[in-house]
């Protein structure tokens, strides 16, 4: 099936897809320039994103188990997504948008009831995205049969969504924000709202398969499919979820950074610049890897994918350190799809592929918990600090050598596991 030849019948998942992430990228990836503008430092930041990446360790295992047992995937699907768009408007009428004298102390951060409700409100939006997004993953590779050439014909729809609303986003923030001193955000939650209304329209036009088989007890589920590929498995996940932190929740202020220091003449246009390297990640990064990594992991197998997905996070943020225009950061986005994609895909399919009947949900969670909680909230943290100790700089040269040491550890450790008789998939 081309690209462009739809199949009708998954037509529902593609739109879903497509709105669900349409209605993330305006918000997400331009949460730590938010806190960036209300004066709060790296460290707090980096504090706030850590919280709710632990959160993954676990909302998503949680939602699995549940919906596993309770046979109620698509009820928490709908409200998940519901919920998602009222909380959504909800951050834009949070006081203190803007710090007028730059950032702000830490203890005095600390010590505002605004601060506290921010923290609450992104945090409980956070918690409602972390279910959709496991459970869209389970319900699709439920829907495909565990076809990973399949899901990622329909996941592709996803990046097509974030990038072109990321543009759009970008681009309305800063022609919204053009006669004002500081950037308003505006349109990107009023397109985030609307895009979720859409999506939870779609959703519920979705027929949600329920599992086959009972499930009692999440540590009975987790004990089925516990050993020792498993467990490295869960640790290579963990890296990938640490190095796509620093993407996610760094790149933008990464970016800010590189007009303001380096570039200032380009500061009145740098939220079109973030908002078009989102687009290129997606539209022609993550999407053709996504149409072929079924092809590409069918060919290597899980392990090697991730092999190759280190290697390729290596030279991409080795790449970042010696940048200081930013418009420069924009071909380097292309590698987006064998970086994220390429061991994201690589971790729903084996995930899929080990799953006892009836544990799916379960074991998708375990993924997400390995990869969004442990991984991305520890390579939060880590960022935090190498952010303000290093500069945004130096700690993607710092992450791009730990990359580079993780993939030589891990074709170390894969080989060994072969030779002993350790099957990989």
């Amino acid at each position: 099936m081309g690209f462009l030849n739809i199949n009708k019948k998954y037509l529902p998942l593609k739109t879903h897809y497509f709105l669900f992430d349409a209605g993330n990228s305006p918000i997400i990836p331009f949460l730590s320039t938010i806190a960036k503008q209300r004066g709060y430092s790296p460290l707090i930041v980096g504090d706030i994103f850590t919280f709710l990446l632990l959160l993954n360790v676990v909302v998503k295992p949680l939602t699995g188990f549940v919906t596993d047992k309770y046979k109620c995937r698509k009820t928490i699907f709908l409200g998940s997504l519901l919920l998602n768009a009222f909380l959504t408007g909800g951050m834009y009428l949070i006081p203190g948008a803007t710090s007028l004298t730059g950032e702000i102390p830490d203890g005095e951060v600390l010590n505002t009831g605004v601060f506290w409700l921010f923290d609450m409100v992104i945090t409980l939006r956070m918690v409602l995205f972390m279910m959709a997004e496991v459970l869209q993953e389970t319900i699709t590779m439920t829907i495909v049969d565990g076809d990973v050439v399949l899901f990622g014909a329909q996941r592709l729809w996803g990046a097509v969504g974030w990038g072109l609303t990321s543009l759009v986003a970008g681009t309305m923030i800063d022609w919204y924000s053009r006669t004002k001193e500081h950037k308003d955000y505006l349109p990107g939650y009023l397109l985030s709202m609307t895009s979720l209304m859409l999506d939870f329209a779609v959703a519920c036009r979705l027929k949600v398969p329920e599992s086959d088989a009972p499930t009692r007890n999440i540590f009975g589920d987790v004990k089925k499919v516990m050993n020792a590929k498993m467990g490295m498995f869960l640790v290579w996940a963990m890296a990938g979820g640490i190095f796509t932190a620093y993407i996610w929740y760094y790149f933008i202020w990464y970016v800010d950074d590189l007009g303001t220091i380096y570039h200032p003449e380009r500061k009145s246009i740098l939220h079109s610049i973030q908002g078009f390297s989102l687009t290129i990640e997606c539209l022609l990064g993550e999407v053709p890897f996504f149409y072929l990594s079924g092809h590409v992991i069918n060919r290597t197998g899980h392990m090697t994918a991730f092999s190759i997905s280190f290697a390729m996070y290596a030279l991409r943020f080795l790449l970042y350190s010696v940048i200081r225009d930013p418009l420069w950061v924009l071909p380097v986005e292309l590698m987006n799809g064998i970086t994220f994609g390429l061991s994201y895909m690589a971790g729903i399919s084996y995930s899929a592929k080990i799953a006892p009947n009836g544990t799916e949900g379960t074991v998708q969670g375990l993924f997400s918990m390995a990869f969004h909680g442990f991984g991305s909230s520890l390579g939060s943290t880590i960022a935090g600090y190498t952010f303000s100790y290093l500069g945004s700089v130096m700690a993607f040269r710092f992450i791009g050598l730990v990359a580079l040491a993780t993939c030589i550890v891990q074709v170390t450790v894969n080989h060994f596991m072969k030779r002993n008789s350790i099957t990989t998939i």
